[in-house]
């Protein structure tokens, strides 16, 4: 791959805003890659509990954001050129018709959703003065995800012309096989077990139990089978009944650093999940095989983390189990994606076709505001 040494010719001030963990840390790199091509970085937090994502970064100026009153603030103070809030949702009411400060030159929204239209999803309705969405999919994924292409999601027809998928941010490498090797090794994977990464948060997509009971399960039938496999759970233990939970195959972990959670996950041979857009792009940037077990809801826009996960299932690059899915299924799903390597190869080969690192997608448009 050509190295990317462009720089920016002065110093641009960006202003990031986020609000979840997964957006927090969708901002961050993108941060730390305009950092190193010279831009002047300041980052808001929606939520305090978010502050260890950014401990390192002695570099940046941090500011707590819980209301509109407070961005105010910092925009007042810090007069940004360009202010970039991953997730368009922010807030809600007047804020999202109308800016409550002096709008700075240039605003980007970034979403890792579809979620473009006031009338038919009232309840996720977006900042109308941004001056670009941009997706933080790549554009053959988004596509599918489209009513017009089979997908289940419409837009509004003023504001398509405002979107532009981006490819993944951030967009990870595949580690090296030695570092796999250490890293397996510190956490006892012996070199005939298979390794699982299985991931359920408790943030927005709410604690998936019964997802992780599906897992246990079906792991739990392989294992009886004779099958030599490990896992890690990451994720909320204050529900979970830990005796009941134990296994010999089953290492729990209730947080990773940031670096430790990509670093474990790529060295996995399998990751279990929810429907996660940054934990599902991870997998997919390291072209390792994906299972997402999804739910659907009994509230308002009931079917959306199916429909959300969908596309992607559709490109071929994870798997897409329900809630009422058999274990036996599950099982199978599991199995073949382990030791098929014909249907585990297609799926590698499906994500490496896909994958679109976005850092480098934004600065070359962000040439063309400039």
């Amino acid at each position: 791959m050509k190295k990317f040494t462009m720089k920016l010719k002065k110093k641009i001030k960006f202003c990031f805003v986020s609000r979840g963990p997964g957006e927090t840390g969708q901002a961050r790199a993108l941060a730390k890659f305009l950092e190193k091509k010279g831009g002047k970085i300041i980052f808001c937090l929606h939520q305090e509990k978010n502050l260890f994502f950014l401990e390192k970064d002695k570099n940046f100026k941090i500011y707590l954001t819980p209301r509109p009153d407070n961005l105010k603030k910092v925009i007042l103070k810090e007069k940004p050129h360009f202010l970039l809030l991953f997730n368009s949702k922010m807030w809600g009411g007047d804020f999202l018709k109308e800016p409550p400060f002096k709008r700075p030159p240039f605003v980007f929204c970034f979403d890792s959703n579809w979620l473009f239209n006031s009338k038919k999803y009232p309840l996720y309705d977006f900042i109308k003065w941004a001056d670009k969405y941009f997706i933080l999919f790549p554009e053959k994924i988004f596509k599918l995800g489209l009513k017009e292409n089979g997908g289940n999601f419409e837009i509004e027809k003023n504001v398509k012309e405002k979107i532009e998928p981006l490819g993944f941010i951030p967009s990870y490498e595949p580690i090296g096989k030695k570092l796999k090797e250490k890293i397996r090794e510190k956490l006892k994977i012996k070199r005939n077990e298979k390794f699982i990464f299985s991931y359920f948060s408790g943030w927005g997509a709410g604690h998936r139990i019964w997802a992780l009971k599906n897992f246990e399960k079906a792991v739990d039938i392989l294992v009886k089978e004779g099958k030599k496999i490990k896992a890690m759970y990451v994720g909320p233990v204050q529900d979970l009944s830990l005796k009941e939970t134990k296994r010999d195959w089953l290492l729990i972990k209730e947080k990773l650093s940031a670096k430790d959670f990509f670093s474990i996950l790529a060295s996995s041979d399998l990751i279990f999940m929810h429907q996660g857009m940054v934990t599902l792009a991870q997998a997919i940037c390291c072209q390792i095989p994906v299972v997402c077990n999804v739910s659907i809801l009994k509230k308002e826009m009931a079917r959306l983390h199916f429909w959300e996960v969908l596309p992607f299932k559709k490109a071929g690059v994870c798997e897409m189990l329900s809630k009422s899915t058999k274990v036996e299924k599950i099982k199978k799903v599991i199995f073949d994606l382990l030791y098929n390597e014909k249907r585990k190869k297609e799926m590698q080969k499906r994500q490496k076709e896909i994958f679109e690192g976005g850092e480098r997608n934004f600065f070359e448009k962000l040439k063309k505001f400039l």
